[in-house]
């Protein structure tokens, strides 16, 4: 071991926890995901928002870093945070078509925003696609916004007849027939 020149022996070291860094990236972000949790339930929105940024920015294919930071970037009603999480979904939703739970958070976020036009082709595919009344509902919310009456309509009977307990989508269907 004395063989080694020291500067050689600390290069070794430093690529190794390079190396190891780069291949636990996953297991780190996870621990940061759980961080901010932990930040959530003390009741700090900003720093769970940060340690969710940091998850994503070690593994940007973290969809729990990615909900989570969209969720609750939603619940601030902050618009800079709210178009924040839009384009780290989207950039996710590249990657990850199909997590229709993100996809939900980047609808939800749209909406916040008062973009319908964004809004309504993520709720409706969700809507369609996983059998959710809820997004087909809100998805006929943003159709009618649109002025787009009939697609309302359509949206609003699919969600009816997926869940015809659902109040949200019974009464907005009754009311838009009773205007007819």
């Amino acid at each position: 071991m004395s063989d080694i020149p020291t500067w050689r022996r600390v290069a070794l070291a430093a690529i190794a926890l390079a190396v190891s860094g780069w291949l636990l990236r996953g297991q780190i972000a996870d621990g940061l995901v759980v961080r901010g949790d932990e930040m959530l339930y003390r009741g700090a929105v900003s720093a769970a928002l940060t340690y969710y940024r940091r998850a994503m920015l070690l593994d940007p294919g973290d969809g729990a870093a990615v909900d989570r930071f969209a969720f609750f970037a939603m619940n601030t009603h902050d618009g800079a945070k709210l178009r924040e999480s839009v384009a780290i979904a989207s950039r996710y939703l590249q990657d990850h078509p199909g997590d229709d739970v993100v996809r939900m958070d980047r609808a939800m976020a749209y909406r916040s925003l008062a973009d319908n036009r964004d809004a309504l082709p993520d709720f409706a595919r969700i809507g369609k696609r996983a059998g959710d009344a809820r997004a087909l509902t809100f998805a006929g919310y943003c159709a009618l916004a649109l002025g787009q009456r009939h697609r309302a309509v359509g949206l609003l009977r699919d969600a009816v007849a997926l869940a015809p307990s659902l109040p949200a989508a019974r009464d907005a269907l009754m009311r838009l027939e009773l205007r007819r």
